[in-house]
């Protein structure tokens, strides 16, 4: 069994809504954190803390999809623009394009910081000195306690594997 199998019989031990929906693109949350340098647990629990895992969430500012992307955001972006009915219709896009815009904000607004990164994908450049940055602080840390977690229970997964391999085939 691959890491996408083990984070996905974790999700489900623990409950997650719509864990169907996040075992099914489990695959390309690994295979995209991955590729952007991101642990794939902070992915799979952002996309949980974003839209509990419904491919068509929108939300009251505009943002679309499993990662809850704000489309005009987008225009600026190497990658190109995004639309809101193609971030909901098609959710490895929109999974592959908020590990690039969370690469993005740890990279060159957190500079290297995690926590700063995730603070900057919820609620922008106002992360520092303005009375919006608790909001986005709290949701870094929601997003990095349930990551925690989620590897935990990962690894729990995984050693329960080696002892009983049968179980998940």
């Amino acid at each position: 069994m691959g890491l996408a199998e083990f984070i996905c019989a974790a999700i489900l031990s623990m409950g997650w809504a719509n864990a169907d929906v996040a075992c099914k693109h489990m695959p390309t949350v690994v295979q995209a954190a991955e590729k952007n340098g991101i642990n794939p647990h902070i992915l799979a629990s952002l996309i949980y803390v974003e839209s509990r895992w419904q491919p068509k969430a929108h939300s009251g500012a505009n943002a679309c999809g499993l990662t809850q992307i704000i489309p005009r955001f987008t225009k600026k972006s190497k990658a190109g623009y995004v639309s809101c009915r193609q971030l909901q219709q098609n959710p490895t896009l929109a999974i592959e394009r908020g590990a690039q815009i969370l690469k993005y904000w740890i990279k060159k607004y957190g500079r290297g910081s995690l926590h700063t990164g995730l603070c900057g994908y919820n609620v922008g450049y106002r992360c520092h000195g303005t009375k919006i940055w608790k909001r986005g602080h709290a949701y870094a840390r929601k997003v990095i306690r349930l990551a925690w977690k989620l590897e935990l229970r990962t690894k729990m997964e995984k050693e329960e594997w080696k002892v009983t391999p049968g179980c998940y085939e």
